[in-house]
């Protein structure tokens, strides 16, 4: 517990809103996205409500909304996750094993964190493109997972990491610099 009231304050610290970014790409995701007001999880049309008004449902909610991406693989146990990116894109389709199919969006569960191995991001790398994101569930919830997120952050590969406290976004953008923010959102 301690752990994370301590990451928490450094979060705070550090993080900026969308008047601290200057990439277009990262400004249009906040005022678009995670900063718009009319954007809102439908929690009427959720089978549960257990954890539904939580900011991390609606967060979730709001990411998936302003990429809308087309197919979506779900690593690890993300049943409400999986309602709530069902809702926020109900074209997408969602796998839950993963293939050699290219996928827009990969979301990751935080208890997943100490079994993914290099071996397995590299084949979770390969079904991206530069257009895909990922999506990683509670990125300051241990020491561990701190340090998966710095080791992912460290990849040649990805070119945009985005450090909501809640969730760490991961972006394989070609045409932008390889950059990092901590955003309050």
């Amino acid at each position: 517990m301690l752990f994370r009231i301590q990451s928490y304050l450094q979060f705070l610290w550090h993080s900026k809103n969308e008047h601290g970014v200057h990439s277009p790409f990262v400004f249009l995701l906040l005022t678009q996205g995670l900063y718009n007001r009319k954007i809102k999880l439908p929690v009427a049309d959720l089978s549960t409500y257990k954890g539904v008004n939580s900011k991390k449902s609606r967060l979730l909610f709001k990411i998936v909304h302003y990429f809308s991406p087309k197919s979506i693989l779900t690593v690890g146990d993300t049943t409400l996750e999986k309602e709530v990116m069902a809702l926020a894109n109900p074209k997408a389709t969602i796998d839950i094993a993963l293939d050699s199919a290219i996928y827009d969006c990969i979301y990751i569960h935080s208890q997943e964190f100490q079994f993914i191995t290099n071996e397995r991001i590299e084949q979770m790398l390969n079904t991206t493109e530069n257009d895909s994101f990922w999506i990683l569930e509670d990125i300051h919830a241990n020491p561990d997972a701190e340090a998966h997120w710095e080791t992912l952050k460290q990849n040649p590969k990805v070119t945009v990491t985005i450090d909501i406290y809640h969730f760490g976004l991961v972006f394989f953008r070609k045409e932008q610099a390889k950059e990092h923010f901590i955003i309050r959102a």
